[in-house]
This record gives structure tokens, C-alpha cells and sequence, in this order.
């Protein structure tokens, strides 16, 4: 259990600025066939199946196919395990809904991914490199100048295009490259995300793709509305 919630945290986090107000009020849902592939020296796994979120109600779900049929919900600071309609855990997470990908494409802020917003980052500089506009973000809280590492975002024709994460020392710990993406009802939204993690000497390779998306679809409410248990929404 404990292995999937960290690779539900780590793919949400891959997966808050200011936002036209038109596009918010209009798109406030998606849903998208998905698979994620995960590689190392070690090991190598897939996981397909189909997200749901929605922006009034605060909750993604990751309908997933194989490995296993199973649900990953996540709501506010929750994040619940159910098969078969029958909730098997719920475990305390940090609130990440706001911050992964899927959001931040239909909140129109994925350009900074959010950064600005967040309150935690301010923009150090700015260059033009190849063809790519790369901004510097550093820590705006002296307490946390030991904890948060500089950010560095590439942005290719005013969209992401890559995100390279540093800790206080400089070492790069990880790295996001939007490999392809469609433009939807004016949105951009990533189809395939390149994720490369380092730790301990060693390189960890990710590929999320997003696949068939639907903007604002009227059906499949069980899922944008998932029945959560304690009144917790």
C-alpha cells in the first residue's frame, strides 16, 4: 500500500498565475485514457486505465485497468483505496490536487507550473536559450532556502516544455520534459510527460501518456462525484 501511494504522490507532483476567468468557468472537467511506464535498473512496471477530475468537486480518480482493477481517489488531503465499489484504506496525504498537471492545464497555469501562485517561489531570470525562454525560480522564504532548491522552466511558444528540479546544494533531482501535447478548447494539455528522477547514483524514467481526452463530459458522474465515506466532502 505504502508503494502505491508513493507512486500516486510522485506522478501527481510531475502530474498552482493568473487565469483568464472565461476558461475557468468552461472547462472544469477532463477525463483521458491513461498509461504510465516505469523503469530502472531494477524493476520496470505499467499501469493503464482512465482519470476523472473535476475542478467543483475536488476530486481526481485514476480508474485503473492492469495491473489490477482498482480506484485511486484522491479528495482535499485523502487519498482512498477501492475495489469493487468497497473501500479497502484511506491515508493522510498532502494536498496535491491543485498541483498536478491535469489541473494546472485546465486552470491555464501550467506555463510556471504554478510556481508564482504557490506563494513559495519568485522569479530570479529569465534568458533565451535555443529557442526556449528559460526562467530561474528560487525560494521566497529565507526558512525554507534549505529545503527548496532553485527551479529552473523551459517554455517553448508560451507553452511548458520542461522543468528541471534542484535541491539547496545544486544536485539535480529531477527532470520533466513535455514530449507531446494537443491544444483543446484553447487548453494545452500535455499527451505524453518524460519524468527522470535521480537518486542514489541512479537514473529513474517515467512516461505518462494521456490519450482520447474529453473536456466537460455530462456522463460518468459516479466517478466525478465519487461516493467518499465520513462526509468528508
Amino acid at each position: 500500500m505504502i508503494n502505491i501511494v508513493k507512486k500516486l504522490f510522485y506522478f501527481l507532483i510531475i502530474f498552482s498565475i493568473t487565469l483568464p476567468s472565461f476558461s475557468q468557468q468552461i472547462n472544469y472537467r477532463l477525463t483521458a485514457d491513461f498509461s504510465i511506464k516505469e523503469k530502472n535498473a531494477e524493476l520496470s512496471s505499467v499501469h493503464t486505465g482512465k482519470i476523472y477530475y473535476d475542478l467543483n468537486t475536488d476530486i481526481f480518480v485514476y480508474n485503473i485497468y492492469f495491473p489490477e482493477k482498482v480506484d485511486w481517489v484522491i479528495h482535499d488531503t485523502s487519498f482512498y483505496t477501492f475495489k469493487e465499489s468497497v473501500m479497502e484504506s484511506r491515508v493522510t496525504i498532502p494536498k496535491i490536487n491543485s498541483t498536478n498537471l491535469i489541473h494546472l492545464s485546465l486552470t491555464a497555469s501550467l506555463y510556471d507550473y504554478g510556481l508564482i501562485e504557490s506563494g513559495l517561489y519568485k522569479m530570479e531570470d529569465v534568458k533565451n536559450e535555443n529557442n526556449l525562454i528559460i526562467t530561474t525560480y528560487s525560494s521566497i522564504h529565507p526558512r525554507l532556502e534549505n529545503k527548496l532548491g532553485k527551479i529552473y522552466i523551459s517554455t517553448k511558444k508560451g507553452h511548458l516544455h520542461g522543468i528541471v528540479f534542484l535541491n539547496p546544494d545544486g544536485t539535480i533531482l529531477k527532470k520533466i520534459f513535455i514530449e507531446k501535447s494537443v491544444i483543446k478548447k484553447g487548453l494545452f494539455i500535455p499527451t505524453e510527460i518524460l519524468e527522470i528522477t535521480y537518486k542514489d547514483n541512479k537514473e529513474n524514467y517515467k512516461i505518462t501518456t494521456f490519450d482520447n481526452i474529453i473536456l466537460n463530459e455530462k456522463i460518468n458522474e459516479n466517478f466525478y462525484n465519487y461516493s467518499l465515506p465520513y462526509n468528508v466532502r
